[in-house]
């Protein structure tokens, strides 16, 4: 009898017999079903921002990338470090626009234009991202130590337009029909998750895009969320309302991160994950071990990137059903 990767993946052998970091192993059967694309949606975390944090000898991991090398379909992150919920949310959904305020001047024929937003609302500066002004491709982007202006970048020129002050003129993202039928992995709301009533509903909203093609992403304790503090009672009160309101298609980032089979992966075998008095002071403290944390103790290095990255595809091939 054949095997298929899903297969293995679902029963750990995979990682087990995995010889590299990403673990890839000749086909052993077909997969089941389409080979979706997915990308990533979040903040820095899901953007891997600290991927080069590494122990001498290994490799930087991106979890988008060794994550499509071990379901063997393109993947990608669009993810903004920085980025809030409702900044997310704006990037994958044409229902919740920038409120730009284009005036009397309107948008130009070519060039940039540098409004405001009506709602004080505005977007990462650190990325030009994609999108349409009255049908019209503009990129937006934030301007660095101005709260609530835009910068709207004319793509293609074209005649001037004067849309108007109302929704005709506000900015609408091209990256949800960029990315329509793939699947979507959510992991946002950490830079806001003091406010877990505006992370649940901005979650809420990115779900409804596709609900059959996404899966919400928990929070982990960082060691600003260690037991005692606040944060940690709102990591544990929003993956909590996850878990409730997503069901199968919440994966549990957490229990990831701590589980020792993933720490167990040949190439991860040798760091010793767990072992160390740190790692286990961590672990005491309902931390991930210490090892896998970059030096910031905020976000994931290559270890973690590597273990969070195996243990979605154990997830993706398992529980949520979609490769």
């Amino acid at each position: 009898m054949l095997l298929s990767r899903r297969s293995l993946l679902r029963s750990g052998a995979l990682l087990a017999a995995a010889g590299s970091v990403g673990g890839a192993l000749a086909p052993l059967g077909s997969r089941p079903g389409p080979a979706r694309e997915f990308v990533l949606w979040g903040s820095s975390s899901a953007a891997s921002a600290l991927a080069r944090d590494r122990p001498p000898g290994f490799p930087e991991v991106r979890i988008d990338v060794l994550l499509s090398r071990l379901l063997e379909v393109p993947g990608t992150s669009q993810a903004v470090s920085g980025d809030v919920s409702s900044q997310t949310l704006a990037l994958r959904s044409r229902e919740h626009p920038y409120r730009v305020l284009l005036g009397r001047g309107g948008l130009p024929a070519h060039g940039t234009v540098v409004v405001p937003t009506a709602d004080g609302r505005a977007p990462s500066a650190l990325v030009a991202e994609p999108g349409t002004v009255a049908g019209v491709g503009c990129t937006i982007r934030g301007v660095r130590g101005r709260e609530g202006v835009v910068a709207l970048h004319r793509v293609v020129p074209g005649a001037a337009l004067a849309p108007g002050t109302g929704p005709q003129s506000w900015w609408r993202t091209a990256l949800q029909e960029a990315h329509r039928g793939q699947v979507h992995l959510v992991w946002t709301g950490k830079n806001n998750i003091a406010e877990h009533w505006q992370v649940l509903a901005d979650t809420r909203a990115i779900w409804a895009v596709e609900p059959e093609r996404t899966v919400v992403m928990g929070h982990w304790h960082t060691w600003r969320d260690r037991r005692g503090t606040a944060r940690w009672e709102q990591v544990r009160a929003v993956n909590a309302a996850y878990r409730h309101e997503y069901g199968q298609r919440f994966y549990d980032t957490m229990a990831d991160l701590r589980d020792p089979r993933l720490w167990a992966l040949p190439a991860l075998r040798p760091h010793r994950i767990g072992s160390s008095a740190e790692d286990r002071r961590w672990l005491a403290q309902g931390l991930p071990p210490r090892s896998v944390v970059a030096a910031d103790r905020a976000h994931l290095n290559a270890l973690g990137n590597t273990v969070l990255a195996h243990g979605l595809a154990r997830f993706l091939t398992g529980p949520a059903g979609l490769y």
